[in-house]
């Protein structure tokens, strides 16, 4: 064999070694999206496992927690969840997200606590944060504050509390969002920037997920756009578009839940779901309760690294 044929067999290999290369590493970084199982329903958890949900009580305030069949009801909805994030709370009197609770611990099996925001919002309808949860699995890490949004990219400000399993490793911090509908999309983006504050406040917390009302659908946000930050590949949405999140004729996933699959979807049992109570009452007007269901994941308390 001539010295050009050695060269010639050389420069194929080469090539088909770079070839190979490139075809590995291009599957090594490919990530895959799990399948969500999906449960139209409350959850049902194991004992290794905790629920989180996400509910916009409509307008919840004075008129609503008087109508005793109401309250009744949306307590028996929120003592589903180990914790239950709330958006929508309008009481300028400040009495309602506590005499909610009141009502969720009337069951005599119930041992639920709360922690409540400032009331927030650029005018006088203003509105109130809640998050709901059962003292038997959860545990308050007694830090909870509004995200300081300095350049007003929020009509109101995301609540931000740290929680742990009391049972198993699992500890994490939840951002309760809810957007304002018109503006939905420059806030939907903007959360990054709260999920770096919160990286900068707690560096060894990894484990942060974003939930509530973002509104994050129909012609208030293109979650087909995948050039929006929280589009990016390392963001995972446990709540996917074709959950119908809202009593309307209208199909629209307007309540997610959010978090950096890097670090939360160890922990994540990839059951996520939607309960559209009417499917297990009868006699009540279920628009009365609001215009949104609750959507909810599931997580493991024992599978936490960070």
């Amino acid at each position: 064999m001539n010295i050009k044929k050695y060269i010639g067999l050389a420069i194929l290999i080469m090539s088909f070694l770079t070839s190979c290369n490139t075809s590995i590493t291009s599957k090594a970084i490919t990530q895959t999206k799990p399948a969500i199982t999906k449960t139209i329903g409350p959850p049902k958890t194991q004992p290794n496992e905790i629920s989180i949900g996400t509910y916009n009580i409509q307008t919840f305030g004075k008129a609503k927690r008087e109508k005793e069949n109401i309250i009744t009801k949306l307590a028996d909805i929120a003592d589903d969840y180990d914790i239950l994030a709330v958006q929508e709370i309008k009481d300028k009197e400040e009495k309602t997200a506590t005499y909610f609770l009141e009502k969720i611990n009337a069951k005599k099996e119930n041992n639920y606590s709360m922690i409540v925001s400032p009331r927030t919002g650029r005018t006088a309808a203003k509105e109130q944060y809640a998050f709901y949860y059962n003292n038997q699995k959860i545990e308050y890490m007694n830090e909870s504050y509004m995200y300081p949004d300095e350049k007003d990219k929020f009509e109101r400000e995301p609540y931000i509390a740290y929680f742990k399993t009391k049972n198993g490793n699992f500890d994490f911090i939840l951002v309760n969002v809810h957007t304002q509908p018109k503006n939905a999309t420059q806030e939907i983006n903007s959360l990054t920037d709260v999920i770096k504050y919160i990286q900068n406040k707690n560096p060894t917390e990894k484990d942060i997920i974003i939930l509530g009302d973002l509104n994050a659908d129909g012609h208030y946000y293109n979650e087909k756009n995948t050039k929006q930050p929280l589009e990016q590949e390392k963001y995972f949405w446990a709540i996917p578009d074709n959950f119908d999140t809202t009593t309307a004729k209208t199909s629209n996933t307007y309540d997610r839940i959010i978090f950096l699959r890097e670090n939360t979807l160890e922990d994540y049992t990839k059951k996520s779901g939607i309960d559209k109570y009417y499917k297990r009452w009868t006699g009540i007007n279920f628009k009365e309760l609001s215009d949104h269901y609750p959507v909810w994941a599931k997580f493991y308390t024992n599978k936490d690294t960070d």
